[in-house]
């Protein structure tokens, strides 16, 4: 059984364990200067396998969540750092053993390594099969960064300005970091247009969520809506298909199901929710590349313009 520890006895626990383990992998939203030197500082003499991934968008650089300084420093160490746009987890794995889940972010805020540190909790497990295959698929999804990735991502930072943060991109341009293949549930509408859900308040990198704060624009939030990989993957299936015949609704469902990477598969109601999110989204923001309509009193179809 597994009991809550506080991000100061996470902290004291990794200290003990980091010194000699030979795999870690570190998944964290965001990282910054004084986590990441102490961790190399851990982690100098036993030179262990290191993997972290964060979320790393434009947004959390502009406004100092990550630092693009402590990303140097773990590529200059030798660890392996990858970003996943969608990433809001916290994971801890020591040597494929030890699970440490909670809340802390490897910042200094985030593991109580600065004054006024957050006040953090996370439990600690025994590692499991489907707990190791969660983790690994994370890492798998993400996309490795390099230092001349992170040269990119700083020039493109400081032609920015941040006067205005709801202006700032929340993804990078493909040219610097493109978008991972794979679908998840968190690439698609979580609610109907208009709505904007306290997940978008969490994450505001969410696809759906940077369609909902440019609303008020009708061209940009179209734009976005057709950047998106759930719209330009339905493109495509229903493309592939029209030779044949429009789609219906149930097979985009069984189409959607079979193409979504997330572990465990979500339910099938919540597949037919994001769908039908999905197509409140294309009636109002791409009717003019994807027709739905209803033959007789079937249900509804797609079809390419």
């Amino acid at each position: 059984m597994s009991s809550l520890i506080s991000n100061t006895e996470l902290t004291l626990q990794l200290e003990e364990l980091l010194p000699s383990c030979n795999d870690l992998t570190i998944i964290s939203a965001f990282m910054t200067q004084p986590a990441t030197r102490w961790l190399g500082q851990l982690t100098s003499n036993n030179k262990p396998k290191v993997q972290l991934v964060g979320r790393f968008t434009p947004i959390d650089f502009a406004k100092g969540a990550s630092d693009l300084n402590a990303l140097r420093d773990c590529i200059n160490n030798g660890y392996q750092v990858k970003a996943l746009i969608n990433l809001h987890a916290k994971i801890y794995q020591i040597d494929h053993d030890t699970i440490f889940n909670g809340s802390a972010n490897l910042t200094g805020k985030g593991l109580a390594l600065v004054n006024n540190g957050n006040l953090e909790s996370c439990s600690r497990v025994n590692a499991c099969e489907q707990s190791k295959a969660f983790i690994n698929k994370i890492v798998e999804s993400a996309t490795e960064l390099s230092i001349n990735t992170l040269d990119k991502m700083q020039a493109f930072l400081e032609q920015l300005d941040y006067a205005d943060e709801t202006e700032l991109p929340a993804i990078w341009p493909e040219e610097i970091l493109p978008q991972t293949s794979e679908l998840f549930v968190s690439d698609f509408p979580l609610g109907k247009p208009g709505v904007i859900l306290d997940e978008y308040q969490l994450n505001p990198s969410l696809p759906f969520a940077q369609i909902e704060y440019a609303k008020d624009d009708f061209t940009l939030a179209s734009t976005l809506f057709k950047q998106t990989k759930a719209y330009r993957w339905l493109k495509t299936k229903v493309t592939e298909n029209q030779s044949e015949r429009d789609l219906g609704f149930g097979q985009i469902s069984r189409l959607l199901h079979d193409a979504l990477a997330d572990d465990p598969a979500p339910y099938r109601q919540e597949i037919k929710d994001l769908h039908a999110h999905l197509y409140s989204y294309l009636k109002l923001y791409a009717s003019d590349e994807i027709e739905v309509y209803m033959p007789g009193r079937r249900s509804e179809v797609l079809r390419v313009l």
